[in-house]
């Protein structure tokens, strides 16, 4: 039962990621014009935080965040800069650019990332199969940036090579939020830590309003509200309770096979709701990068023993 309830967060978890990509796709192709990407994220940031502050109704939880912010905000600064507000705005902006699948698949290229960041920050070793791994992956991305495709809003262009780079560039920070999280998180705890990063992100984010006209966001369109209500409540504060929830329950490494059905759940719903159309190239390169990162989470699982 617990392993069911396991499973049944994490696919959850990893549903709302994946939809993350069509959303965002769908809302540069529907309101493009209309839509203030910093103002967007200052508000999903901001409804995260407030999703995940509940957590503070227990009084163990808001002695942790006391020590959190006294001790260890500058570590949560940085990591929020990087890891939340950074990763967030690029994986986000570069849908203005190329297509869901494109920008799912280079911003989970995230594991290899990680692995080459602890590395070098970490000391962590890499095996043969974490090094087969990391090269695999990377032929993968450059097969992937070169492979041609669309949807309903555009063909591949130079514009979708900039999406690709924003896309995976955005992976990175993602890696780094990870690695530089180990130690807090192992302090703190998950769920408190990304309410902590959520809570630091919305503050980073705040300089926006002083720019916005209050017409401005009165003028925002239902589609636009409607768009940051589900990325931020649902791809970003449920999508991690359920993820960290899931962690009681499953192991990590079993628990990070989910990152392959999350760039199934967006393939998939790219091609029903933005008609969007894969090429051999493309098809080969998922394969080279799936199975690239299939190798480096041997290398993860062969550290832990």
């Amino acid at each position: 039962m617990k392993t069911l309830i396991g499973l049944l967060l994490g696919l959850a978890a990893t549903a709302a990621w994946g939809s993350f990509y069509v959303a965002g796709r769908w809302l540069f192709g529907e309101e493009g014009d209309k839509l203030n990407t910093y103002l967007f994220n200052f508000l999903r940031f901001f409804m995260a935080t407030l999703s995940l502050s509940g957590l503070l109704l227990i009084n163990s939880n808001r002695e942790k965040f006391k020590q959190a912010i006294r001790e260890d905000w500058k570590s949560f600064l940085l990591i929020s800069l990087i890891g939340i507000v950074m990763e967030s705005y690029l994986v986000f902006y570069a849908l203005n650019f190329t297509t869901a699948s494109r920008c799912s698949l280079m911003a989970n290229f995230s594991p290899v990332a990680t692995v080459i960041l602890a590395y070098f920050l970490l000391g962590e070793k890499i095996n043969k199969a974490g090094v087969i791994g990391m090269l695999t992956g990377f032929a993968g991305i450059i097969l992937a940036g070169s492979s041609r495709g669309g949807d309903i809003y555009a063909g591949t262009s130079l514009r979708t090579l900039i999406g690709d780079g924003m896309a995976l560039a955005s992976g990175f920070c993602w890696a780094y939020f990870t690695v530089s999280g180990v130690k807090v998180s192992d302090k703190y705890g998950g769920p408190l830590c990304m309410l902590i990063a959520f809570a630091f992100g919305t503050l980073l984010m705040s300089p926006v309003l002083f720019f916005v006209p209050a017409a401005e966001i009165a003028a925002i369109p239902p589609k636009v509200w409607g768009g940051m209500v589900y990325t931020g409540v649902i791809t970003l504060a449920f999508a991690n309770a359920c993820w960290y929830g899931a962690l009681r329950y499953l192991k990590a490494g079993m628990l990070g096979a989910f990152g392959y059905l999350s760039a199934a759940i967006t393939f998939t719903l790219s091609i029903l709701f933005l008609k969007e159309k894969f090429t051999l190239p493309f098809i080969i390169a998922l394969i080279l990068i799936v199975g690239g990162m299939s190798l480096m989470m041997k290398q993860s699982k062969s550290q832990e023993k």
